[in-house]
């Protein structure tokens, strides 16, 4: 499980900081903040996500 953990994360954290990247592309902003920015929330929200599939799993 632990491996799908990780994915999860990583998939998500890359995810928002695409979307911030380009979020601050389109609106000719500094990228670099908004990237991190973007990178920390992405991997709550995997955590969030992953936890949430961890319980699924274990009441299967």
């Amino acid at each position: 499980m632990r491996n799908t953990e990780k994915a999860i994360i990583s998939t998500m954290t890359l995810l928002s900081s695409l979307v911030t990247y380009w979020y601050a592309k389109a609106a000719e902003k500094d990228a670099a903040p908004l990237v991190m920015i973007g990178g920390f929330v992405g991997s709550l929200i995997g955590e969030a996500i992953a936890e949430k599939v961890n319980k699924i799993n274990k009441n299967n």
